[in-house]
């Protein structure tokens, strides 16, 4: 019974685990989630048999208390609508990767890191690679105006970004340097494809703080010649996809059109200012944790009668406010911008922490991009409220945190 709890076969079935999270993400229609599932059922049996030896420090407590911050800022709004699962249910399927992260505490010492960086860069480069074939075909041989992969076009453009960022993040000290670059130009071109702006305005800030981390390393030819990779891919983009060409001359309609005040015209963005100006109206009704959806929906009502909004809110189920932190604020108050924070500000400041003091450490680069990333595509989507996307950004927190703190532990140790 211990050989199969034990401390080696857990680092090994979490690192297979992650590679087939990567790989199924957005390549397959398999949902990665239940690789994830899989592995909860098998972390709680490893609690379980090695509990006489489980010792945690105030680290794991925080760690712990941000995982099920997000579940607990929305049990007030969850009890005053008659315990509607809805609420609780991305929560938790954050929350659920507390036992995969206490048990990879527990295993720490059995982690190489050698094994977890080669096959956390291969999955990331077959899953990137794969997904954007899905994109081509879809939308080059099927004709589809906007490649969704498996999922809804948003989420994947969303997850293509992410899977673009862990490869650029991955480059420093990697020998596979060249397939990490392909597959990242893969990952983008299939979020390209996707149409998604919200996912295409997080490249050039994602993009400058890599190359702010890596400044020492990269020199200026190499700056240039990832800025013109870049350039160019977004140019063969829009060149050869009548979709992107539609794509950018719409979001520069809605431009003019916010920018002449008339916010029903931009429909998308207009749009969601409005959602946000009626979640914003949420929160002061009830301020410490928000509206329920009915709630929010009848306050809604009352605000186009009012003429703060126009009759479009309306249409909108639940007054969903299409924003991470717009939505936490409306149904979940001071309670869900105090839990946002905690798993977006939070894990971004401790892994921006382990990177000015080593530079080398590629895993707390790797997981400062990715957190910046989502943090961005929150802005304009709830990013992190499909249990699914809930999972997934709960599960690389997990491994980039534990993998980041086990490298700066061991080249402390050998320091001293």
């Amino acid at each position: 019974m211990y050989r199969l709890f034990a401390p080696e076969r857990a680092a090994g079935l979490n690192l297979a685990a992650l590679f087939l999270v990567l790989v199924l993400l957005i390549a397959t229609p398999l949902r990665s989630h239940i690789v994830i599932a899989l592995l909860l059922l098998y972390a709680l049996s490893y609690l379980w048999v090695n509990r006489a030896s489980l010792v945690f420090n105030r680290f794991d407590v925080v760690v712990v208390a941000l995982l099920a911050s997000y579940a607990v800022s929305r049990l007030p709004v969850f009890v005053l609508d008659d315990f509607s699962s809805r609420y609780v249910s991305p929560g938790l399927h954050m929350a659920a990767v507390i036992p995969i992260y206490l048990m990879m505490r527990h295993a720490g010492s059995a982690i190489q890191l050698g094994a977890y960086r080669r096959w956390l860069e291969w999955g990331a480069i077959v899953g990137s690679l794969g997904a954007s074939g899905v994109a081509l075909y879809q939308t080059q041989w099927l004709g589809w105006q906007r490649a969704d992969g498996f999922l809804f076009s948003i989420n994947f453009g969303y997850l293509a970004c992410a899977m673009a960022f862990i490869c650029f993040a991955m480059l420093r000290g990697s020998p596979r340097k060249v397939w990490l670059v392909v597959a990242g130009l893969a990952a983008l071109l299939a979020m390209l494809l996707t149409l998604t702006r919200g996912s295409v305005i997080a490249v050039p800030p994602l993009l400058l703080l890599l190359l702010v981390l890596n400044l020492d390393v990269l020199g200026w030819k190499r700056l240039l010649m990832v800025v013109g990779l870049a350039m160019s891919l977004a140019a063969v983009a829009y060149l050869a996809s009548n979709s992107v060409q539609q794509r950018v001359a719409y979001s520069v309609d809605e431009v003019h059109s916010l920018l002449a005040g008339d916010v029903s015209e931009a429909v998308s963005s207009g749009g969601r200012l409005q959602l946000w100006m009626a979640a914003s109206h949420a929160f002061k009704e009830r301020p410490l944790v928000g509206l329920t959806y009915p709630e929010r929906e009848a306050l809604n009502a009352e605000l186009v009668e009012q003429g703060v909004v126009t009759d479009w809110v309306l249409s909108v189920d639940r007054g969903h406010a299409h924003s991470q932190y717009f939505e936490m604020l409306a149904s979940g108050g001071l309670l869900g911008i105090l839990a946002i924070f905690g798993y977006l500000l939070a894990p971004g400041v401790y892994h921006l922490r382990l990177v000015i003091l080593d530079r080398n450490n590629v895993y707390a680069q790797t997981g400062l991009v990715f957190t910046t990333g989502f943090a961005i595509y929150c802005l304009t989507e709830a990013a992190i409220h499909h249990e699914m996307m809930t999972a997934v950004y709960a599960y690389m927190q997990v491994n980039l945190l534990v993998l980041a703190h086990c490298l700066a532990t061991q080249k402390q140790a050998a320091v001293t």
